[in-house]
C-alpha cells in the first residue's frame, strides 16, 4: 500500500487539503526527494525533502 501525505495548505498549484500518493522515495543524490502523485493519478510532482517537511502531512 502507499503512503497517502496531504497537503496543510496552498502549494504548487494545488489547495490545501489536496491528498497524494508517494510514488517514489530518492536518495540524498536526487534534487528532489519524492514523487508524489494524486490520488485520482491525474496529476504528478516531484518534491523536496524540505517541501515534504514544510507543505505535507502524513
Amino acid at each position: 500500500m502507499k503512503r497517502i501525505i496531504t497537503l496543510r495548505k496552498a502549494h504548487r498549484g494545488f489547495d490545501a487539503e489536496t491528498e497524494f500518493e508517494q510514488v517514489t522515495r530518492y536518495g540524498s543524490w536526487h534534487p528532489a526527494a519524492a514523487k508524489l502523485e494524486t490520488t485520482d493519478s491525474r496529476y504528478r510532482i516531484e518534491v523536496t525533502r524540505d517541501e515534504l517537511e514544510q507543505f505535507f502531512a502524513a
